[in-house]
């Protein structure tokens, strides 16, 4: 099976003997992450500010959206439980003779990829959360950036494999079953009660 994995990885690296794919892979390798923060923070201020919304209309639909988040950081405490038992080198660190190294980093756990669980634990909850369009807007560039940190010789694909179950198992924790807990309902009053007091 690891045998697959490195000629996989080894198969997708080789890409960049087209220039075009060595330029734009370590751009795209990051960027596309910067787009759930961005979605968040915009649509939060929108449904905030807007007139068309009523006061619960407006309540229940960032409520939606904290769940959203909250998604993202089960994924983040999922990965870093996980990176404490298992230990997996950087395809940099392990195979240092072969392919071509696109993008530099810390050379901690590569298992699992964070931007893989992240981004896709995101686009579950947007697909399952009434957000189809976005969906599927922010799919292929979800799609590019986990191809290219494989390309840049940041990942291995189970990296990213694996790092999409864990997304999907985040989403379902924070999407169905966070709602349904009292506590954090009650925290996240308490959140839309103090951003109240500052207009937001």
């Amino acid at each position: 099976m690891w045998d697959y994995n490195v000629q996989l990885f080894q198969f997708l690296n080789e890409l960049t003997r087209f220039e075009i794919i060595e330029v734009l892979a370590p751009k795209t390798a990051d960027l596309p992450i910067f787009f759930l923060p961005l979605f968040l923070t915009s649509l939060w201020l929108y449904y905030n500010f807007s007139k068309k919304y009523k006061n619960e209309e407006k309540k229940h639909l960032r409520e939606n959206l904290m769940f959203i988040f909250y998604s993202c950081v089960i994924v983040i405490i999922f990965s870093t439980i996980i990176k404490s038992f298992i230990d997996i080198d950087r395809p940099e660190t392990a195979i240092s003779e072969a392919g071509k190294l696109l993008l530099y980093k810390i050379p901690e756990s590569s298992f699992p990829s964070d931007h893989a669980s992240v981004s896709f634990a995101f686009l579950t909850a947007l697909l399952l959360s009434n957000y189809k369009k976005v969906f599927w807007a922010f799919l292929p560039f979800v799609i590019l950036m986990n191809m290219s940190r494989i390309i840049s010789w940041v990942h291995w694909p189970t990296d990213v494999i694996w790092g999409l179950m864990i997304g999907i198992l985040a989403w379902y924790i924070g999407i169905n079953i966070l709602p349904k807990i009292k506590f954090v309902k009650n925290i996240n009053s308490f959140i839309m009660k103090v951003l109240s007091y500052i207009k937001l």
